[in-house]
């Protein structure tokens, strides 16, 4: 008995049915992998520019919620929360503080909302602070309207060094005195202000979004932020950098939430999609499977008969959703982008993978022949005499 000749003979007899369950497979792995790729890059975007490459190891925030302060600190936004900016001098007094970096972060979005620019004000400690923050062209501000422009602004804007931009929200003309090189994170997006001048436009005098810190031994990071929070006053915290990309990450738990809850009403809808196509296909052959138990096929015969026909549509289901998911992740990473209200990196929100898409095919696999189970069940224990007596 050729199980697969049997089985692919059976599937065509009702083309659409089949196609339609292995649809429903197509959608649940595809769901799947785009699922996965969107959560883990978003995870690694977030590590990647907010810890790993900001040569940052802690920052002075205001006391208070933490996943506001890292909201203020990683995207910008005139939060109530500020730092006072008398705490600088405090802080640079202690001995493995090898870098103090205070800085002021903020947002302006056009009327229209068609556009979100992010302004920072800093010092020149953030060329210590940060080891990829170099000029491509130009240098350091010239003046206290000066500004230095991310790689990825200045190419938009079409603006070279010496070149004068204009701000419609501040009613003031800034000249461009450098250009940074590209880094792929949210600096190329950027346009750098000097601290003085940032805090002026938004009426911020004295105030800071937060206090930056670079550690000579991180190996004494524990110890070190139990000092300076006795250095500071109660009102105010050390936040680690590894502390402000896991306040950013619990903003999007909730997005995670209701993605993960798509895949399984994706997966529900294959379950009953397979359970009932291979349910009537039973109960379709009630007769040719009783004349196959009278010819010799056993109870364990007609569960691989089953069982194989389930496997040939989860396998061509689950293999094509898994490369369509692989596909559109990246469209479904700039649509998710356009959605992100806490923290939007720069680089690419998808990571699709040839990993991510083989769990994705095996888990619906899987799933969908353990679903053949029951149906495959129920035509084994078809009694031939009953049914032929009975037709």
């Amino acid at each position: 008995m050729n199980f697969m000749t049997v089985a692919w003979s059976n599937l065509r007899r009702n083309p659409v049915r089949s196609i339609l369950t292995g649809l429903s497979l197509v959608v649940s792995a595809a769901t799947l992998t785009v699922v996965i790729g969107l959560d883990k890059g978003y995870s690694s975007a977030v590590n990647s520019e907010l810890v790993e490459s900001t040569g940052v190891h802690m920052y002075i925030t205001k006391e208070g919620c933490p996943i506001e302060a890292a909201s203020v600190i990683a995207q910008g936004g005139l939060s109530p929360l500020f730092v006072e900016e008398e705490l600088v001098e405090r802080v640079q007094t202690h001995p493995n503080v090898d870098a103090v970096l205070p800085f002021k972060l903020f947002t302006v979005t056009v009327e229209d909302g068609s556009r979100t620019d992010i302004f920072m004000g800093v010092t020149p400690e953030i060329q210590r602070v940060r080891p990829d923050w170099q000029f491509a062209s130009g240098g350091w501000f010239e003046s206290e309207y000066s500004v230095i422009l991310g790689a990825e602004i200045a190419q938009i804007e079409g603006l070279e060094i010496g070149d004068v931009t204009y701000s419609e929200e501040f009613d003031r003309e800034f000249n461009v005195s450098g250009i940074l090189e590209r880094n792929y994170g949210q600096d190329d997006a950027t346009i750098f202000l000097p601290l003085a001048t940032a805090q002026r436009l938004v009426q911020r005098e004295g105030r800071l979004s937060a206090i930056a810190l670079k550690l000579t031994d991180i190996s004494l990071m524990d110890q070190s932020r139990n000092e300076l929070r006795a250095m500071i006053p109660a009102d105010s915290n050390v936040l680690g950098s590894r502390e402000l990309g896991d306040g950013i990450l619990q903003f999007y738990s909730s997005t995670r939430v209701i993605m993960f809850i798509m895949v399984v009403i994706a997966f529900v809808i294959s379950v009953f999609g397979i359970v009932n196509t291979m349910l009537m296909a039973v109960l379709e052959r009630r007769r040719e499977i009783a004349y196959l138990k009278c010819v010799g096929a056993g109870k364990t015969d007609i569960l691989k008969l089953i069982t194989f026909e389930t496997f040939a549509i989860c396998v061509a289901g689950s293999l094509l959703g898994a490369f369509i998911g692989l596909a559109v992740s990246p469209y479904f990473g700039n649509f998710m982008r356009s959605l992100l209200v806490a923290y939007v990196p720069s680089g690419s929100i998808a990571q699709p993978s040839l990993s991510i898409a083989l769990l994705a095919f095996l888990s619906c696999t899987l799933i969908g022949v353990v679903c053949s189970l029951y149906p495959a069940f129920r035509a084994s224990k078809i009694v031939p005499m009953e049914v032929l007596r009975n037709e």
